[in-house]
């Protein structure tokens, strides 16, 4: 069966889950499951198409597509660039990292270089590791000390306005003749379940395949961790940190370096045990030293101080 919808995107931005749940709203039954063992819905089998515009296979495909076909976009919000930056590097795949590729750089970064889908792009990483840290990264030396790649990724959240990913998602919300939805909304059954209502004029039951969906999806683990470790340090709670990756934990001392301001973490070799450990370094910092990053004052209608995340 032929599909009359297709589906653009950026990696990381639900694009296969939607164009499963296009699938199983065409043939008016829940299809088998779509999901990887990231999350990602690479394993589906369906006949609606769905471009990751990224990857140029993804904008050669999408440019052979019936312009008659309906297109929709999913797309993001600036304060999701943390959560695709993890996606894009963890779920563009299908299968080469057995797993999360995330978790895969952090042990040979060389070779993840080597193997992802988008390896031209990619490739990049390893010319400004040696441009900013002095660090090489061959197949002699495949690995990245964890604090230099914590600090590559916070310059990756900082600079994130020129990523690609940003740039492509900024293309899709331009698009004419297009229908867009926020991966927000996706995030959100009642208001997926809407817009897939409305569009196909009748009501399907996918409860059970959406809770697996947010079960599942280790790049929206380490998100909405990274976002609860930052806010228990704004209220002063005390929680331990356990199993956050390196993209988390560039996005946890981003977002306290922002809201602290003039005391640095950009620097930290050994990440934090626990907010306790955040919130006494905080505490005991030696006022003297304080001081906002350079690339504030570079940059300070972004960062005023005392900015509320």
């Amino acid at each position: 069966m032929s599909s009359n919808y297709t589906v653009v995107f950026t990696p990381g931005a639900f694009g296969n889950f939607l164009s499963y749940l296009l699938d199983c709203y065409q043939t008016k039954k829940i299809l088998p499951s779509p999901f990887e063992s990231t999350g990602a819905s690479h394993a589906r089998t369906g006949s609606t198409l769905c471009s990751n515009l990224v990857s140029p296979a993804g904008k050669k495909q999408l440019s052979e597509i019936d312009p008659s076909v309906k297109r929709i976009g999913c797309v993001w919000q600036p304060d999701y660039f943390n959560y695709i930056l993890h996606a894009y590097l963890s779920r563009a795949n299908s299968g080469e990292y057995k797993g999360c590729g995330v978790e895969f750089l952090e042990k040979n970064f060389y070779e993840f270089v080597q193997i992802h889908p988008n390896t031209d792009s990619v490739k990049q990483h390893i010319d400004l590791l040696k441009h900013f840290f002095n660090y090489t990264v061959d197949e002699n030396n495949p690995t990245v000390p964890r604090h230099i790649l914590r600090q590559f990724f916070w310059f990756q959240i900082f600079y994130s306005a020129d990523h690609i990913v940003t740039k492509v998602n900024d293309q899709i919300k331009n698009m004419q003749n297009i229908e867009l939805i926020d991966i927000a909304d996706i995030l959100d059954y009642g208001k997926l379940k809407f817009f897939l209502n409305k569009l196909f004029g009748y009501d399907l039951d996918f409860s059970a395949v959406h809770s697996k969906f947010l079960t599942l999806n280790t790049s929206l683990k380490d998100f909405l961790q990274y976002r609860h470790i930052v806010k228990s340090c704004q209220n002063k709670q005390l929680v331990s940190i356990n199993n956050l990756s390196v993209i988390g934990e560039a996005s946890v001392l981003y977002d306290l370096e922002k809201y602290y301001f003039d005391v640095p973490f950009f620097t930290i070799k050994n990440f934090f045990k626990d907010t306790k450990e955040i919130l006494d370094y905080v505490k005991h910092f030696p006022p003297v030293m304080k001081q906002p990053n350079k690339l504030y004052h570079q940059h300070y209608k972004r960062f005023p101080p005392n900015v509320v995340l």
